[in-house]
């Protein structure tokens, strides 16, 4: 009993590791959609009151990040739809317009 288990789940394992497969993109799109939501919650809390240099330049980090992240999907995803590739321009443009923003507001 204990070797069928024991294969079982070296079966699931190789089959986990091995697999191919793109994540399916509503689910990506729906993290992707979380993200950048809880980051434009902060960057406009932050905009409705005195702007500090140190807020400025934190928000503008994670930005970044962000938008390195959405490159970074766009780029590994495997055979890409139309509407796969015009979600994550989106956000790459979004995170674009606020990271000018902010360097504006540094200036």
């Amino acid at each position: 009993m204990k070797k069928i288990i024991l294969i079982l789940v070296s079966v699931l394992v190789i089959n986990a590791c091995t697999s191919t497969k793109n994540a399916p993109f509503n689910e990506v799109e729906a993290s992707l959609n979380q993200k950048y939501g809880a980051l434009s919650n902060e960057y406009y809390k932050m905009l409705e009151n005195p702007i500090v240099e140190k807020d400025r330049r934190s928000i503008l980090n994670r930005f970044e990040s962000f938008r390195t992240e959405v490159r970074d999907l766009k780029k590994n995803r495997k055979n890409p739809s139309s509407n796969e590739t015009r979600v994550l321009n989106s956000f790459i443009d979004k995170s674009s317009t606020n990271i000018q923003y902010l360097n504006d507001l540094g200036e």
